[in-house]
């Protein structure tokens, strides 16, 4: 196995044990808040999957990107919600139901959506796509469904209080995970990475970002927490999915995870100003 494969675990790991953590201090009804409240549903499927990725076509031809480029940005832009974000979306303030829900459905939704979406970009740009759904249901279950299943399964256990105790530390254990992994698959594709900059990469990914963020402020509704929530899920998204899907149309080039792992950088480059001016208008 080398650095770069152990290092895509990682992030996957870190993944499971975020959504673990969110998990245990979350009520099992909050999984499907945003299926009850439908309207909230269709207008966060309408800011993650529909906008960012019409930003993301446009950005991958406005600068002509490479392949690998075009079809990261585009897997990343159907991706779900990323590792830390329900971290992030509670320090936003965003509520438990709000935040768990958005979590299950982005997941189902990116299912459905990703497959079609990277269809259309493939004839759009001359590319030849291989999605597999399965492929993305296995990372998805074992992501998401499996470590949900346990955070309930571990609250009937282990009992409110106890399963709340147990979730801060997993959480900082997931996000030490997570940085060491971005960390070293930055080093380990270093090379790669540099040949992203200057030829349009890093705008294209700024400008996903932010327009990620206004589109999930203004679709929100007129919760203030709720458009913070909608706004950091809507810019950032789940590197583990994006670098799987990518590297099965393009399993050699290592042009396409390099591309995400940037994403990532620039994300939360992007989120800690956000979050900072977000508090200092709440005080």
């Amino acid at each position: 196995m080398t650095l770069v494969q152990a290092m895509k675990l990682l992030v996957l790991l870190s993944v499971m044990l975020t959504v673990l953590s969110l998990a245990l201090r979350a009520r099992a009804g909050d999984f499907f808040y945003l299926f009850r409240e439908w309207r909230l549903g269709l207008r966060a499927v309408i800011a993650m999957f529909v906008i960012v990725p019409i930003v993301a076509i446009i950005m991958a031809d406005v600068f002509d990107l490479k392949g690998p480029v075009k079809v990261a940005l585009v897997a990343l832009a159907f991706s779900p919600v990323p590792p830390l974000l329900p971290r992030k979306q509670a320090k936003a303030g965003g509520e438990a139901s709000y935040i768990s829900g958005l979590l299950v459905a982005a997941a189902l939704a990116s299912l459905v959506l990703a497959p079609i979406g990277l269809s259309l970009i493939g004839e759009i740009f001359g590319l030849e796509m291989q999605v597999s759904r399965a492929g993305m249901a296995t990372t998805l279950g074992l992501t998401i469904a499996l470590p949900l299943a346990l955070g309930v399964l571990g609250q009937r256990v282990l009992g409110d209080a106890r399963a709340g105790a147990v979730s801060g530390p997993l959480s900082k254990v997931a996000n030490v995970l997570f940085a060491v992994s971005v960390l070293s698959l930055l080093v380990a594709l270093a090379p790669a990475v540099g040949k992203l900059l200057g030829d349009g990469t890093i705008v294209a990914l700024v400008a996903m970002s932010l327009v990620g963020l206004a589109a999930g402020w203004f679709l929100a509704g007129d919760d203030r927490h709720n458009r913070a929530v909608l706004a950091l899920a809507s810019a950032a998204r789940h590197p583990g999915v994006a670098i799987g899907i990518a590297t099965t149309s393009f399993p050699d080039a290592k042009l396409a995870p390099a591309a995400i792992i940037l994403a990532a950088v620039v994300n939360t480059l992007i989120a800690i100003p956000f979050l900072k001016r977000l508090h200092k208008s709440e005080v």
